[in-house]
């Protein structure tokens, strides 16, 4: 920084190149270099962080599911990322979620060639999937589910609810979802519990 007399062709005031030019409460005048802002604000940035801040608040109460369903402490972070890249909707104030493409876990587990989800009477469930293993002397790993009610986002996270070589199973969701849609997902993991499949959205349905 540097200070300066007016020049013959007046007061200097603005940037100038690489340099800007200032004056003080006290007249002093300073000239210093230009430094683009370290925090800048083009409408694109802000639409960006407009999307991070509604992607991280509306699946902050998945927090600690995101933990066990992807298997690390970062689950979290891990579903934003996914969610920002792939299931966000809108510009502006008009952003909403496609909450079909959210994940909740992915990994080398090969999901089944078909699995699809079905309601019973009452409140139940049922899943049913191929039950075909990859190889003959393959150890059998587990079917979990993820169910969301729609209208208050309430998420259950159910691990282990079958064997892969069940092809079916028929799980019983809370009294008070009577009447309302629930998202529904599905993956598989091992016995061991460190290793998954990607999840699979089985659909929205109308108990």
């Amino acid at each position: 920084m540097a200070t300066y007399e007016e020049s013959i062709f007046g007061a200097i005031s603005g940037r100038h190149g690489t340099a800007v030019a200032s004056k003080t409460a006290d007249g002093r005048k300073l000239i210093r270099m230009y430094r683009v802002p370290s925090d800048p604000k083009t409408p694109a940035q802000v639409m960006q962080r407009d999307k991070f801040g509604f992607v991280n608040a509306e699946l902050s109460p998945l927090r600690e599911i995101f933990k066990v369903s992807f298997r690390n402490k970062k689950g979290m972070n891990l579903a934003v990322s996914y969610a920002l890249k792939n299931a966000i909707i809108g510009s502006a104030e008009d952003l909403s979620l496609d909450y079909t493409k959210l994940s909740f876990a992915w990994g080398s587990i090969q999901l089944p060639d078909q699995i699809s989800a079905s309601v019973q009477s009452g409140n139940a469930i049922k899943i049913d999937w191929d039950k075909t293993l990859r190889v003959e002397d393959e150890i059998p790993d587990e079917l979990n589910l993820v169910f969301m009610n729609s209208v208050s986002k309430f998420t259950i996270l159910r691990e282990g609810v079958a064997l892969r070589d069940a092809g079916t199973v028929t799980f019983e969701l809370p009294e008070i979802w009577t009447d309302k849609e629930v998202h529904c997902w599905a993956y598989f993991s091992t016995p061991e519990n460190n290793l998954t499949s990607v999840s699979k959205y089985l659909g929205l349905l109308q108990l």
